[in-house]
């Protein structure tokens, strides 16, 4: 016990003699930015004398998460790393307050004695005014005494005559004071106006980020020998992220189209990222890392599902995608536009990244050095720009729309490092719309739709006189027939793949026949027909097909 106190009182005694290295506002040197969150890194190279400091690193992130702290010293070890938060005192320019706080003062006094001044003169002149009054409404004055006599009343006369010469004379004394003062009064408040937007301006100038909170991250290290060091520091924001998009270019006369993968870069970290080397990666740290526990499988007995399982699978791989989708891009991009919004031409565009593949993520290092303010808005990157062999061909399900779709069919796509995301689609330099990349899926070609072709006519009509419901014995039989007609207007063959389904069912009273196929595939499963076959220029093809539904005549079937 005695010897872990001894341990105790040397490192309090370490730390009070520590000294204190301050680095202020320093810029991450690097970004890994992760589908959500991202995790910023400085580097700094310091020369420390042997013994242990306190390095105070100012200007991070306000909302970093304390936990991911992380610092490595190249030359000592780390001790700490911990967040502090301090606020500075307000910095005023004290000789100048003062003088102009004088000026005013001065001033103050000097208005207060005018306005004094001021109703000195206006008491003056009520008393000179009521003066005047009374005299001239004394009866004697006005001889309304009968006993009067005339020297009595000359006499009077005389005293009016002379006082109110005399009241008339300081009167206007008064009246031109008063006026000395009112002057004197506008111009020292003019000046008082003066002297106090000065002091105001002066401050104004104060830098407004003195008064707010500094956030710091104290690395404490211990140094063996002096000498020179690297301090690398590492913590993660979540207010950062980047979302995926994919420029398809497409042309009739080549055999290869072009893939513009791009990246949507966001942060509010409140640092500007300037400088700083851009690594996007798959990955997601926000999720947790604990491994699902099973519980007991119970089963009981209970009301039938509404739905098959396999439909219950098809709409919970559907509700996942739509989770996954990344969001479609609400403003439209000139694909010649890069970030900042100068041209750059796609095809003679150099690797921008590299690519490092392992089994947790995919990370692509963007090559050169790029500028993300601290704004919460989309920032546009290139990652990749790949030419990708293709094949062509024509998709229609003309019973869900009457038009013809050119799709792209890769090869090889894992290759690609293709993430799901909504692309922009471009075919023979026009832009045609939008979809989605899908390369969550088990098959050796990715389907890219490259639009809609108008060129290709297509009709799905009902054949009915083929169409009958009959009623044989205790059962009814429903019978449909259609026929699609596809004309191909193009001096071009196409190969092209037709979609159509008949009904299925899981209740073993409902049997379903496909009585003619005309060539079709079939799933039995799902009840999709499917036909390949060439279309020859200027060509129109038919194909037909018919099935009847059997079921008992007192049963009514929903959806027939």
């Amino acid at each position: 016990m005695k010897r872990i106190t001894l341990i105790a009182l040397a490192l309090l005694s370490a730390f009070a003699q520590a000294e204190n290295i301050k680095i202020s506002k320093p810029k991450p040197s690097k970004a890994l930015v992760y589908l959500s969150g991202a995790e910023l890194s400085y580097r700094n190279n310091l020369y420390l004398n042997s013994g242990v400091h306190d390095i105070v690193i100012d200007g991070v992130s306000p909302i970093l998460d304390e936990n991911s702290i992380s610092a490595y010293l190249k030359g000592g070890t780390v001790i700490d790393a911990r967040k502090e938060v301090y606020y500075t005192e307000t910095k005023t320019p004290i000789a100048q307050h003062q003088k102009y706080y004088y000026f005013i003062q001065k001033i103050n006094d000097s208005i207060e004695d005018v306005e004094w001044e001021i109703k000195d003169c206006s008491n003056k002149l009520i008393a000179l005014g009521k003066e005047k009054q009374l005299l001239l409404g004394n009866k004697m004055i006005r001889g309304e005494f009968t006993k009067d006599s005339l020297a009595l009343l000359k006499a009077s006369l005389d005293l009016l005559k002379v006082r109110l010469r005399t009241i008339d004379d300081e009167s206007l004394v008064q009246e031109k004071r008063n006026g000395r003062m009112e002057k004197l009064l506008n111009q020292l408040n003019a000046r008082l106006t003066y002297y106090t937007n000065l002091q105001n301006s002066n401050l104004n100038t104060i830098d407004p980020q003195s008064t707010q909170p500094i956030h710091q991250i104290i690395v404490s290290v211990d140094v063996q020998e002096a000498g020179n060091c690297q301090l690398v520091l590492k913590y993660f924001v979540y207010s950062a992220g980047w979302t995926p998009l994919i420029d398809i270019m497409a042309s009739a006369s080549k055999s290869s189209l072009k893939l513009i993968q791009r990246a949507k870069v966001y942060q509010s970290s409140g640092v500007d990222w300037k400088d700083i080397d851009l690594v996007l990666s798959t990955s997601n740290p926000s999720q947790t890392n604990d491994k699902p526990i099973l519980s007991i499988w119970n089963l009981y007995f209970g009301y039938p599902n509404s739905y098959p399982a396999k439909v219950n699978k098809a709409m919970s791989r559907s509700m996942y995608n739509e989770v996954m989708k990344p969001e479609v891009a609400t403003k439209s991009l000139a694909i010649q536009d890069d970030a900042d919004g100068q041209s750059f031409d796609a095809n003679q565009m150099e690797p921008v990244f590299t690519v490092d593949e392992s089994v947790m993520r995919i990370e692509y290092t963007i090559k050169s050095s790029t500028n993300i303010a601290s704004d919460n808005k989309p920032h546009h990157v290139v990652i990749n720009s790949t030419d990708v062999p293709y094949t062509m061909a024509y998709s229609a399900v003309p019973k869900l729309d009457p038009d013809a779709f050119l799709m792209g069919k890769l090869v090889g796509w894992e290759d690609l490092n293709l993430l799901p995301s909504s692309a922009r689609l471009y075919f023979d330099e026009s832009f045609i719309g939008t979809t989605t990349i899908d390369p969550q899926t088990t098959s050796d070609t990715l389907l890219i739709n490259l639009g809609r072709d108008k060129e290709v006519v297509m009709k799905r009509i009902t054949l009915k006189e083929k169409c009958k419901e009959q009623v044989l014995s205790d059962y009814k039989v429903h019978t449909k027939s259609y026929e699609i007609t596809i004309r191909n207007t193009k001096a071009i063959a196409l190969d092209f793949d037709l979609e159509d389904q008949i009904p299925v069912s899981s209740d073993p009273n409902i049997k379903i026949n496909l009585v003619d196929k005309d060539g079709a595939n079939l799933n039995e499963l799902n009840g999709q027909l499917s036909w390949h076959f060439k279309l020859k220029p200027k060509e129109t093809k038919k194909v037909r097909f018919t099935y009847e539904v059997k079921y008992p005549k007192d049963k009514f079937i929903q959806g027939l």
